[in-house]
């Protein structure tokens, strides 16, 4: 009996022992994460700043009206991509870091999805901004990767990309989505997130 207790004792110890550092990991990592997101996000706001004063001095000659209105709106649509990816990337990001030191995520497929999806939003992220500098700069804009054929093509391979991610994860838990229900699922609403949409989820 007193050996019994003494390896129960031993055990909890060691379990709180090693539960400390995981949780102090993780939380340096998630740390490290929402950083290289601000810092990644100031760095393009500064270069997209300073490439749109350079094409105000440079102003390239556009001949048609959808031109003007193409070269005014699209910056604003690939910022918007830019930062809704950042968002993305981070918060696929952080649970698959509470993934790997607390593991509790539901099921290992749920585990590939959410890194198909941060693959997604680090390509959307990286692409999109990459495609509002080319734009908005008048030499850059004559090169073929600039056309609108290959603006087209990179949305089609994006919105694939994003089809695919957000389908492995509605696999791996349909009652998330479809049912809004969390269950006993840990980390229910930042899943939810996941799909770029909070319902109001239930508990049963």
């Amino acid at each position: 009996m007193t050996s019994a207790v003494l390896a129960t004792q031993s055990s909890l110890s060691h379990q709180e022992t090693t539960g400390a550092p995981r949780t102090l990991y993780s939380n340096t990592l998630v740390t490290l994460i929402v950083l290289i997101c601000v810092l990644f996000l100031s760095a393009y706001l500064c270069a997209l700043i300073v490439m749109y004063r350079y094409a105000r001095n440079h102003p390239r000659a556009l001949n048609k009206k959808s031109g003007v209105y193409l070269q005014r709106y699209a910056p604003a649509f690939y910022l918007f991509l830019v930062i809704s990816s950042l968002f993305e990337s981070s918060l696929s990001g952080w649970l698959l870091v509470q993934d790997a030191y607390l593991e509790n995520f539901p099921n290992s497929q749920s585990r590939r999805s959410a890194a198909l999806l941060l693959f997604c939003a680090c390509w959307t992220s990286l692409t999109s901004g990459t495609y509002s500098m080319l734009f908005l700069h008048p030499r850059w804009t004559e090169y073929c990767i600039s056309s609108i054929g290959a603006q087209a093509l990179w949305l089609l391979v994006t919105l694939i990309l994003w089809t695919v991610g957000a389908g492995v994860l509605n696999a791996a838990l349909p009652q998330l989505l479809l049912r809004a229900q969390c269950g006993s699922l840990a980390y229910c609403r930042q899943i939810q997130g996941l799909f770029g949409t909070l319902l109001p989820s239930s508990h049963t």
